[in-house]
């Protein structure tokens, strides 16, 4: 029995990811396989729309059958190694990764300390919620694949979705000029998205440029591996705080707003930081410096704060495709676990 998550992405080559891709445009096409009986769990701690109807749309297209859980279906996990359960922790993940694993085929997880639907993240450390400790335990201790539907630090089938969508328009993507930019956003948004957005491009050979202001940067150890990535595929990754030059000669926009890792925790400060950039929106004017590129955005947006009502319903936008592309991506991604478990 082969076990293989999908956590970081990175657990597979850029050659895989593709011919997950590959398969993901076969199913579209109608060549859906049939996975009947076989079952995923899908573990969500944190709101979804896009992530929970794609996964469960998808697996029901192939007969399978879907178990969903949230947070408050079942007990308070503890997911730390060695931990005193003496407080508000009912059962540890190493038992109850191991339980559900007789249940299911696939088990999925979206759990991030940082998508709330408050502004503040007072509590939070980034150095302790980047280890991701409870996708990270809960993998340890599954004897089924994992995949991650969003922690603190990766959104891999985001991505994987993304990929899929600009092959889809360019054919070969490789060497197209890929602008991940920040945005204006009214609270500090997790940063797992934008590290996966800039590191699968940089592994399928992009000329990636990520542009943000000042205090924006993403996290350290994710600008290593994207810039080790994009020197091996043979693409590039270019970092600017000037966001009109990053956008000239762009192929592709992808917009996105994240939190500041400078004044985490310290939503105040960042509050009147972040509020300097509100000229960062993507715009018809910012659109035309670039070579009439495709805009695109993970959903749900803020109209006229990320981006203006003029670039979203114009025919360059193609969030939905990107949106719909969630479903047959993690399609072929569920398959091609399912294929390597049998």
């Amino acid at each position: 029995m082969t076990k293989k998550d999908f956590i970081t992405g990175m657990e597979f080559s850029a050659k895989q990811l593709q011919e997950i891709i590959d398969l993901a445009i076969s199913f579209k096409k109608g060549k859906v396989p049939q996975h009947a009986e076989r079952i995923i769990t899908l573990f969500f701690a944190n709101p979804s729309l896009r992530t929970r109807l794609s996964f469960e749309s998808g697996m029901k297209k192939m007969q399978g059958k879907v178990n969903v859980l949230s947070g408050n279906d079942t007990w308070n996990f503890e997911y730390r190694e060695g931990a005193v359960m003496n407080a508000d922790k009912q059962e540890h993940i190493k038992e109850a990764a191991q339980v559900i694993s007789k249940y299911t085929d696939l088990l999925a997880i979206r759990k991030s300390e940082l998508i709330t639907t408050k502004s503040d993240q007072s509590d939070s450390n980034w150095n302790e919620l980047k280890k991701d400790e409870a996708i990270a335990t809960l993998a340890k201790y599954a004897t089924v694949p994992v995949i991650n539907m969003e922690s603190n630090m990766f959104h891999p089938c985001q991505a994987l979705a993304d990929i899929m969508t600009m092959i889809e328009q360019f054919k070969s993507i490789k060497n197209k000029k890929y602008v991940l930019t920040w945005a204006p956003h009214p609270k500090p948004l997790p940063l797992a998205t934008p590290h996966s957005q800039l590191l699968m491009p940089a592994m399928f050979g992009m000329d990636v440029t990520l542009a943000h202001p000042p205090s924006f940067n993403l996290d350290e150890d994710v600008i290593k591996l994207a810039k080790a990535q994009a020197k091996e595929s043979g693409g590039s990754l270019q970092i600017t705080q000037d966001q009109e030059k990053a956008l000239k000669n762009a192929d592709v926009v992808m917009a996105k707003s994240w939190a500041s890792l400078k004044y985490f925790g310290d939503w105040q400060k960042e509050t009147k930081h972040r509020n300097k950039f509100k000229n960062w929106i993507i715009d018809n004017e910012k659109m035309s410096l670039t070579n009439e590129a495709i805009f695109m955005h993970c959903l749900p947006v803020r109209r006229n704060v990320v981006v203006s009502d003029e670039v979203l319903d114009s025919g360059k936008s193609i969030i939905i495709q990107e949106a719909e592309n969630r479903m047959w991506a993690q399609m072929a991604l569920m398959h091609y676990l399912l294929t390597l478990k049998s």
